[in-house]
């Protein structure tokens, strides 16, 4: 999390490894589990007791659902680490028919919050790009190229000079980091919008540009172009567009809105996400049939 890089804090660090290594391998010895069961489990100690586990101990792991009201359970891992199918192949001969006017999933808009900045007035045409949490692991983990808000800030700067687009960024609600530098960097074409709903700023951009956020999803939910600069399990020839460097990134912004994506792609990923994958309802609020249906996954029941 960026807290050092000098050689005795990662020495100790290596240290304290060891000695919940042999901890864990105790306890595993000890307790003979048939099975781990974390919360995200991109922790350190997560991920040390996870390549511990003995032979035929399986994993699951939990997170809050990747759609409204629902909850993630995976055996294999969370956001970019889960299970759901990357092929572009897998949806476009998906089993299952799925209307054209179906709606797999309705956003719920996010309570806007009360003390804080007032909404801007958004510009006509506009590129949305939504910060995300430092020290969140979508970022210190599954973002290669980028590796912090400021660089993609820098981004943003980037794409205005040279394509002449407008970008509006709004910060993450959840993150301790503050951007006084960035926000005296801002202009006509380079804009904050903290105060803005974010759904209103997903449905009022041309297309939106994320490392990994769920934004992206919301963007999908949404049916707005989307453009990925991170490692993003949505990330599927067809589904959304995706760039590995500046040059990459700046060809596509060019290039938009003659973007190869396939709508009958993102209608059937959506309908596999809602039908398949995420389990209903949101654990916060879990009734019998939910825990039912959770302790089903758990036990490789079909049809739950």
């Amino acid at each position: 999390k960026d807290k050092t890089a000098g050689r005795l804090y990662r020495a100790l660090l290596r240290l304290e490894l060891l000695w919940v290594a042999l901890r864990a391998q105790a306890l595993l010895d000890r307790e003979r589990p048939q099975a781990l069961v974390f919360w995200n489990g991109s922790h350190r100690y997560c991920r040390l007791l996870a390549a511990l586990a003995p032979e035929g101990c399986k994993t699951f792991f939990f997170e809050n659902g990747l759609l409204p009201s629902t909850t993630t359970l995976d055996e294999h891992g969370v956001n970019y680490l889960n299970s759901v199918p990357r092929e572009a192949e897998f949806y476009r001969n998906y089993p299952y028919p799925v209307a054209q006017d179906s709606a797999p999933a309705v956003l719920i808009p996010r309570k806007p919050r009360t003390d804080g900045p007032a909404p801007i007035e958004l510009p006509q045409q506009f590129i949305f790009i939504p910060f995300q949490d430092d020290r969140d692991s979508q970022v210190r983990l599954f973002s290669p190229w980028v590796r912090n808000m400021r660089e993609l800030f820098a981004l943003g700067e980037r794409l205005v000079e040279q394509t002449g687009a407008t970008v509006v960024f709004k910060e993450h609600p959840s993150s301790r980091e503050v951007y006084p530098d960035l926000h005296a960097r801002t202009h006509e074409r380079l804009l904050f919008a903290n105060g803005n709903p974010t759904q209103q700023l997903i449905e009022a951009s041309q297309f939106v540009i994320t490392l990994n956020s769920t934004v992206g999803l919301e963007s999908l939910l949404l049916g707005k172009p989307v453009l990925t600069l991170g490692q993003a399990f949505f990330t599927i020839e067809g589904l959304v567009m995706h760039a590995d460097s500046v040059d990459q990134l700046l060809a596509l912004v060019r290039a938009y809105p003659q973007w190869p994506l396939d709508e009958s792609l993102r209608r059937n990923f959506l309908h596999y996400l809602t039908e398949h994958y995420c389990i209903k309802g949101a654990w916060k609020e879990a009734d019998a049939a939910h825990l039912q249906q959770v302790a089903n996954r758990m036990l490789g029941k079909t049809g739950c």
